[in-house]
């Protein structure tokens, strides 16, 4: 496993817990990820919440449970 890779899975696990987060991009180093989360109205009990860079354009994706509204 590349350097890159092993900063996108901290990304993802740091974005995961707080989507307001201050995450520099694993690919490019120079700028913090823009986070928008969208859901899926097929499967109401996900989301997925996309993680992009204004500078390099490079993307990722993570795929969530939301959680049960009691």
């Amino acid at each position: 496993m590349n350097d890159e890779t092993r900063r996108w899975i901290e990304a993802g696990k740091t974005i995961a817990v707080d989507a307001n987060a201050k995450v520099l991009c694993p690919h490019c180093l120079s700028e913090f990820l823009e986070v928008r989360d969208f859901h899926n109205t097929s499967a109401p009990e996900e989301i997925e919440r996309a993680m992009r860079c204004p500078v390099c354009g490079t993307r990722n994706a993570l795929r969530l449970r939301r959680p049960v509204s009691e």
